[in-house]
């Protein structure tokens, strides 16, 4: 509309117009915030319900960690031991079929051959907020496995005369075997090594070892001197055969009744064993053995050259005759170190026990200072090499609870 004076007239119809178009915005608007905010809210909704769920989740986790790796290191006591121990574990982390969550425990074999425990637990966790989704509740589970770990060990016993002539060869055999029986003939693998003037491989380490190598040890006599090298020397080629798997954790236990008496080595130009006879308050050579490998196992064989002389003209070893027992008495002890620090080298554990009356004649118990070295204890002789242990029987009777103790020990170990 147009005025006279030509200008335009105002729409009496344009402010309510503009109202209702700023009305119907203003609507627009609230109904999109209103949206959003339902969006929003779910969303932060689910966020929660997915955050309880992962914490869920997280302890299930926890919980078959926790239990599988208990269940591997009770396998060796059965199927019903792992599993009641797995499941005992998982409920120390809180989940439990009390707790509303269902778990399962199995056992298989990995590609490796080997035998596993494996642990699964699932839970329905109710849902708060995406209950409006129409979900009303999250299944969250967990699984693990863990392989156990298989043990390659070779045994190493000490049979010379001694332990006869002081009755304890029987505590000694008793103790022995009881030890092998902690090792399971299907997951793990054994060998035995015996020697006293000689070394002979007993048993090569294979599975299905408890019979024979308890067949083996009632079977041995005790006799003749101590050969600390040889002992370790065979216990070394057993632990580097190519029978040793690459997974396994690798061990040499060694026990002995008192110190080194003999080496192999050359001796007036030829292969053979001097023997050092102990008497107070020097060493003695006691004479040589021509043929190493000929020598009886469970006698006593006869030495010749130098018998009951205090120098021995026919030995030469770095040195010119005559030559006094002491020096002997050195090689004998860095025969036993030498082979010990090749075993350590190839990533072998090397467990150490003696027996003796820690108040009789030094000369007749094991040197305690020697057989902490060749455990590598707390790495004393090689800080880069496998650190073993050493473990002490003052008496006889108590060989077993050492010998148990040391299986315990490294049991424990494995599954660290």
């Amino acid at each position: 509309m147009t005025k006279e004076n030509g200008s335009r007239a105002e729409d009496p119809r344009l402010p309510s117009l503009v109202r209702r178009l700023a009305s119907d915005e203003r609507g627009a608007v609230l109904a999109l915030v209103a949206l959003m905010s339902i969006v929003i809210l779910g969303l932060t909704g689910a966020v929660i319900d997915l955050g309880l769920g992962y914490v869920s989740k997280a302890q299930l986790s926890r919980a078959v960690d926790a239990g599988v790796l208990a269940g591997a290191r009770n396998l060796r006591a059965g199927t019903g031991t792992a599993r009641s121990q797995a499941l005992a574990l998982a409920e120390t982390n809180g989940v439990s079929a009390q707790s509303g969550a269902s778990l399962d425990v199995g056992f298989g074999r990995n590609a490796e051959g080997e035998d596993t425990v494996w642990m699964t637990a699932t839970r329905a966790m109710p849902t708060f907020f995406i209950k409006v989704m129409g979900i009303d509740e999250l299944d969250v589970g967990s699984r693990a496995t863990a392989a156990v770990p298989p043990v390659d060990l070779v045994l190493v016993i000490d049979q010379s005369g001694s332990l006869g002539t002081v009755g304890a060869w029987d505590d000694l055999q008793n103790a022995a075997r009881d030890f092998v029986d902690h090792f399971d003939d299907g997951l793990d693998q054994m060998g035995l090594v015996s020697f006293n003037t000689r070394a002979t491989e007993r048993h090569l380490i294979s599975h299905n070892f408890t019979n024979s190598i308890k067949g083996d040890i009632l079977a041995m006599n005790s006799t003749g001197w101590t050969n600390y090298g040889e002992g370790l020397r065979l216990a070394h080629d057993q632990i580097t055969s190519p029978a040793v798997r690459q997974r396994s954790t690798k061990v040499v236990v060694f026990f002995t009744d008192g110190r080194p008496t003999a080496f192999r080595g050359q001796i007036g130009g030829q292969d053979r064993i001097m023997a050092i006879r102990q008497t107070n308050p020097v060493s003695l050579l006691g004479g040589y053995y021509d043929d190493p490998d000929g020598l009886p196992s469970d006698s006593n064989g006869s030495y010749g050259g130098c018998q009951g002389a205090a120098h021995c003209a026919a030995w030469t070893e770095q040195a010119a005759p005559p030559i006094h027992a002491v020096s002997a008495d050195i090689i004998a002890h860095q025969n036993g170190r030498d082979r010990a620090n090749d075993i350590r080298n190839e990533d072998v554990f090397l467990y150490t026990i003696g027996l003796g009356d820690p108040g009789a004649d030094p000369a007749y118990t094991p040197n305690h200072a020697l057989m902490q070295e060749l455990a590598n204890v707390d790495g004393v002789a090689n800080p880069n090499q496998p650190f073993g242990r050493y473990y002490f029987a003052p008496d006889a009777t108590e060989l077993r609870a050492v010998f148990n103790q040391l299986a315990q020990d490294l049991l424990v170990r494995l599954s660290q």
